[in-house]
């Protein structure tokens, strides 16, 4: 069958599916070993962020949330003083959101700067792996395991 000056539907089929099938699997397999966006929620009550301490794959973005009817902030230790500052969301407003982007393998205590009791901590480890997240109680844990090969 001719579909356009003298070229075939099958020659068309190869010089265009198949680029396109190549390119959808490549992104397929691409999006699925990037590392999952973490969530941390502010709260009410304490801890304060849930989770209150967030063990993070390298590469991944921390997605901050304020539910609460108070502006807070995550603010990293470091900015205090002539301490290095990883990030500083600034005040994060009622409803809004806030993304962190990729951190550096390491330990980041924060704080919100407008409720100094509001603490937490982000662990950045240096390999991806499987977030697992669960709660007891008013306590939130963050467990993580190697993603299988």
């Amino acid at each position: 069958m001719k579909i356009l000056n003298g070229t075939t539907f099958a020659t068309t089929l190869i010089m265009v599916g198949c680029p396109l099938l190549l390119f959808s699997t490549l992104n397929s397999v691409w999006a699925s070993t990037q590392p999952p966006e973490v969530k941390v929620s502010m709260d009410y009550w304490a801890p304060y962020y849930s989770p209150a301490l967030a063990i993070v794959p390298d590469g991944a973005s921390i997605h901050v949330v304020n539910p609460t009817s108070s502006p807070h902030s995550l603010t990293h230790d470091g900015c205090r003083g002539t301490g290095s500052c990883a990030f500083d969301t600034g005040a994060i407003q009622p409803g809004q959101e806030f993304t962190i982007h990729s951190l550096p393998p390491g330990r980041y205590s924060y704080y919100c700067v407008l409720h100094p009791i509001m603490k937490g901590e982000i662990i950045v480890i240096p390999d991806h792996t499987v977030i697992n997240q669960g709660a007891t109680d008013d306590y939130r844990t963050a467990t993580h395991a190697k993603k299988t090969q």
